[in-house]
């Protein structure tokens, strides 16, 4: 983490150790998996007294300004509910601006599905500050993370049948349509392979791809579209033999007549 925002965190810290309202707090994300570096954000989960979770984020909207010289702005997530808060910030100090993700979770309602995520595969190493022996209770109880998981046969029949629209987008030349199959095509590239090759209990997709072979992770990067419909087309033809390749000859499903349907339609692209 970066040493300016490192103070930042610090600071603020202090100030909800002495609030009335905040039980404890622990480290999340990178932080408590040891994958930190410079350009890593703070992640810092507070756990709220019920009866102070409706006015605890006016209090963060208070307290903020004592750790930086101007809140920019704070952007909440779609799933904040009256059981958990994470609002991300952009504090202004020192002429920079740095990103502040805050995470309140109310102790009233901390077996809501969204408030265990924050505290799956929480230790005691993650513990920030604990007034009053909550927060090491939810790292003696906490959920464990789960490896990646997929249906194989779904996964395959799911590209074939994308793939199979991108034909017609091509010929359309439907950058806007195209673009959209290919990401869904991406989509299930990425769990295709993770299904093989998780290894991490914790993050979502985007931290996981992090640990399958570099080669894997070099062709799912060819998952984009352009304006120039005749690299598109010569991309997908790659990106479909990786894909033939990792889901080992598409198993038990016949995917000749889909392959030999669409080098045909799109041959004079």
């Amino acid at each position: 983490m970066n040493k300016e925002l490192l103070v930042i965190s610090n600071d603020f810290i202090e100030i909800m150790r002495t609030t009335d309202w905040v039980l404890g707090a622990w480290n999340f994300g990178s932080a408590m998996h040891g994958g930190t570096d410079e350009y890593s954000d703070a992640d810092i989960v507070f756990l709220v007294k019920g009866e102070f979770f409706k006015s605890a984020e006016e209090s963060l909207n208070r307290l903020l300004p004592g750790v930086c010289d101007e809140v920019i702005l704070c952007w909440e997530e779609d799933f904040n509910s009256g059981a958990v808060i994470n609002n991300g910030y952009l504090l202004e100090k020192n002429g920079r601006i740095f990103q502040f993700d805050i995470f309140l979770l109310n102790k009233e309602l901390i077996d809501d599905f969204m408030c265990k995520i924050h505290y799956t595969e929480l230790s005691e190493k993650d513990i920030i500050f604990d007034k009053d022996g909550s927060v090491r209770a939810l790292a003696e109880s906490c959920p464990q993370g789960e490896l990646w998981s997929g249906d194989t046969d779904r996964l395959i029949r799911t590209y074939l049948y994308h793939f199979s629209m991108t034909a017609k987008y091509l010929l359309r030349e439907d950058y806007f349509k195209l673009n959209h199959v290919m990401r869904v095509l991406y989509d299930s590239h990425v769990s295709l392979l993770l299904t093989k090759y998780d290894r991490k209990k914790w993050g979502g997709a985007e931290n996981k791809l992090r640990f399958i072979p570099e080669d894997k992770k070099r062709h799912l990067m060819q998952y984009y579209c352009t304006a120039d419909f005749a690299a598109d087309r010569e991309r997908l033809v790659r990106c479909f033999e990786w894909f033939e390749e990792d889901s080992d000859g598409f198993g038990s499903i016949n995917s000749i007549a889909v392959k030999e349907y669409w080098f045909k339609a799109t041959q004079n692209i």
